[in-house]
């Protein structure tokens, strides 16, 4: 592997195709704007204005802008209340996947989760009449994950089937995405079609404790003046699973990559070539338990561990790639790739073990001969 062939690589099938990705943006904004609208004229707490997030908007992206990523805010009106210990959360599902009180306690949220609670704001919800039937997002003091997903997915529904944006897009049934995923098709978008994910989020801003294990004391990147940047953001909190939210780190990710090549490194070129390569190592009719997720950690730990901008010089792009690579085959050997601002998280930890070796085998091919894995390849 050398500089040559991946910087040719690179310029034939990682760049974004500048005209294509204009277009796109210009079809996609109105109607993600147009459904925004009408999500907040029937419940004002969705906002209206979405956060930019995902591989686009961290400039990440590759090749074609056919994906979009925005997180769309709850806004709860008040102080919200964390807690990771279940002591007077008896609910479930019943045989009709409602959710009812049930006479067992929850257990408690798993590590990188947690529950949250709006006693100041659900008299105020209540008295305007905001929080009842399909509306409501509580039992007692408790705003559910699951209830704001299927809330703002039914929404959702109800503004695609509208006549002037149904002829153009699709909303996928709910899944364990935090996402509610539209599937746009025009006659004027630069491919066959473009995904767009909308991720209700609370703004939660919660700090980093000690048990998040960052900062590392030791670490010498990212630099103090972003490490406190970072500490005053704090994290937010996704609807992902039925009944813990689960913390979002997708700000401070964002801000992390935000001028990270400012210097004239090979950063984000080094991750874009990761995710090019992905699909590959990942073909069509594979399961996808490699996600692009998981390789945006791979490129934080490997900044860390290589914190000097002149480890990461335009001239290191095959040494830089091939560490991550490396660095990803371990973390398939051991099973676990650790979140980057929460390294207790493994975030392999509900993949399928056996796609994973398989997908390595196919790094390992990449590696050994990588000429002839990119001639047969692409």
């Amino acid at each position: 592997m050398d500089n040559t062939l991946l910087n040719r690589f690179y310029d034939d099938n990682v760049k974004m195709i500048r005209d294509e990705t204009r277009q796109n943006i210009k079809i996609v904004m109105p109607i993600v704007e147009d459904i925004l609208q009408y999500v907040h004229s029937k419940d004002r707490r969705f906002q209206i204005q979405p956060i930019n997030v995902g591989s686009y908007y961290t400039h990440l992206k590759v090749s074609r802008a056919d994906e979009f990523d925005f997180s769309v805010v709850l806004d709860t009106e008040g102080p919200l209340v964390w807690s990771s210990r279940s002591s007077s959360h008896n609910y479930g599902f019943d045989e009709n996947n409602e959710v009812v009180r049930k006479g067992l306690t929850l257990p408690d949220p798993p590590i990188g989760k947690c529950f949250i609670y709006l006693s100041n704001t659900i008299p105020k919800w209540k008295r305007e009449g905001i929080n009842d039937g399909p509306a409501c997002l509580t039992i007692d003091d408790n705003i559910l994950p699951i209830k704001v997903k299927r809330r703002f997915k039914s929404l959702v529904g109800e503004a695609v089937n509208r006549q002037h944006i149904r002829k153009y897009v699709d909303a996928k049934r709910l899944s364990d995405s935090p996402a509610t995923t539209l599937r746009i098709t025009h006659p004027k978008t630069a491919g066959d079609s473009v995904s767009v994910d909308l991720t209700p989020l609370i703004e939660s801003c919660t700090p980093f404790t000690e048990d998040f294990r960052w900062p590392r004391s030791e670490a010498q990147w990212p630099s103090d003046k972003k490490v406190e940047k970072l500490k005053s953001m704090g994290f937010n909190n996704i609807a992902k699973d039925p009944f813990y939210w689960t913390y979002s780190f997708a700000s401070c990710e964002k801000e992390l990559l935000d001028a990270i090549d400012a210097n004239g490194t090979c950063r984000k070129k080094s991750q874009k070539i990761m995710k090019k390569l992905k699909e590959s190592w990942c073909p069509e009719g594979m399961k996808q338990d490699l996600t692009s997720y998981h390789l945006k950690n791979i490129l934080f730990w490997e900044c860390e561990d290589h914190p000097h901008d002149y480890e990461w010089s335009d001239d290191k792009l095959a040494t830089r790639l091939r560490s991550m690579c490396d660095r990803l085959l371990k973390c398939i050997r051991e099973e676990n790739v650790p979140q980057y601002f929460h390294p207790g998280v493994n975030l392999f930890s509900t993949k399928d073990i056996a796609v994973l070796h398989q997908v390595a085998r196919n790094i390992q091919r990449f590696l050994q001969d990588p000429v002839s894995y990119l001639q047969r390849h692409y």
